[in-house]
């Protein structure tokens, strides 16, 4: 149902939208994964590394055409990991970087390779900081940005620049605020707005000027990093705390930020906001249908924004969709997924369709995944 702009009292809608499409079951995973890393490769596969499956952390990885709806085994990466990053570079190959491995000493400030043509991968060099669950973001010039994420037990301000021509990391400019669980979204100009996130309460904030050990991430707030300059400039307030949230480019040039979990509140929020480059400032716009977060937000045909899954609360898992209607505003029910999935993996294939895959369920890690048609 669609909500009131202010996310107030809900207003008649019809009980599923007359354009909906429908999910249709595809291949299963090899492996039941989550707090895995994935990215599109040139041919429209999809390539799926690390993550976790039960207690075990993962080195496996796989991949799933499109073509055929099916999932095969690739080579292993050099080392597990559990919360990588995975980000296609301009010449085909995959960056993977960081993570978690226990054996390994913790968090990982390795990174690595994958190679399409061969199937191979290879070292590159190593990050300044071992980090797990930070954000990698292509730029339009090819580099890649990493930024956040946990290093031990403190939560990291910090960025770094990985440049695949010369394949080596140099320092980017810290963040203003350190942040896990936030967005970055690449803007039109090529400009980032980083989004939300949150400090677990009692996790220090290392190298950052100002924030003492143990301070706790507060503020809604939001910055844009700018590639030509290599700093940081602050945006206003979101009007809502969120971290595990979706910041969706809309093709207007705006943002739209939807959902998310508000650690003050010790809950999950319907509330979204859009975001404005031109006057840096976000705006309320409808509410989702209902609360969830870990979620995950695909731009469709049209400019409307299909959000799927997630969680409602700390181990449930949800198997509902709804659509974002940018021209108007508010949301309309889709179908629901076949299974509830939560920190999964979605993307739009290369016909059209929206992959889902992965992830969690109430009863733990999946291999499910579903594909749907518009």
């Amino acid at each position: 149902m669609a909500c009131s702009p202010l996310g107030g009292g809900l207003t008649s809608a019809p009980a599923q939208a007359a354009d909906a499409g429908h999910w249709t079951a595809t291949g299963s995973m090899r492996v039941a994964r989550d707090h895995f890393a994935y990215a599109q490769l040139r041919d429209g596969r999809v390539l799926v590394v690390g993550g976790q499956s039960g207690n075990t952390t993962l080195r496996s990885a796989e991949l799933y055409n499109p073509r055929t709806g099916t999932w095969s085994a690739a080579d292993p990466m050099a080392v597990p990991r559990y919360g990588p990053s995975a980000t296609a570079l301009p010449d085909g190959r995959v960056l993977v970087a960081g993570g978690y491995y226990r054996a390994a000493g913790g968090d990982l400030g390795t990174a690595e390779i994958y190679d399409p043509a061969t199937g191979r991968w290879s070292w590159t060099a190593r990050m300044y900081t071992s980090r797990r669950e930070h954000l990698a973001t292509p730029l339009r010039d090819g580099r890649v940005l990493l930024t956040g994420g946990f290093s031990g037990d403190s939560v990291l301000a910090l960025a770094e620049l990985f440049d695949p021509v010369r394949e080596n990391w140099v320092p980017a400019v810290p963040m203003q605020s350190p942040r896990v669980g936030h967005t970055a979204t690449v803007l039109q100009d090529g400009r980032v707005l980083v989004t939300g996130g949150e400090m677990p309460r009692g996790v220090s904030a290392p190298l950052l000027p100002g924030i003492p050990s143990g301070a706790y991430f507060r503020g809604p707030a939001g910055e844009l990093y700018d590639p030509t300059t290599g700093g940081w400039l602050p945006t206003g307030g979101m009007h809502s705390r969120r971290s595990s949230h979706t910041a969706t480019l809309l093709p207007d040039g705006t943002v739209l930020i939807a959902g998310g979990y508000d650690q003050l509140a010790n809950s999950q929020v319907a509330s979204c906001e859009i975001f404005d480059p031109r006057t840096l400032l976000f705006r309320p716009t409808g509410a989702m249908g209902g609360s969830r977060a870990g979620h995950s937000a695909v731009t469709m045909d049209g400019g409307g924004v299909l959000v799927a899954g997630g969680r409602r609360d700390y181990f449930g898992a949800l198997g509902s969709a709804e659509l974002y209607r940018p021209q108007t505003g508010t949301w309309v029910p889709m179908p629901s997924m076949l299974s509830a999935h939560t920190f999964h993996t979605a993307l739009r294939l290369s016909d059209g369709r929206v992959l889902v895959a992965g992830g969690s369920t109430a009863s733990g890690d999946t291999t499910g995944s579903e594909t749907y048609a518009g």
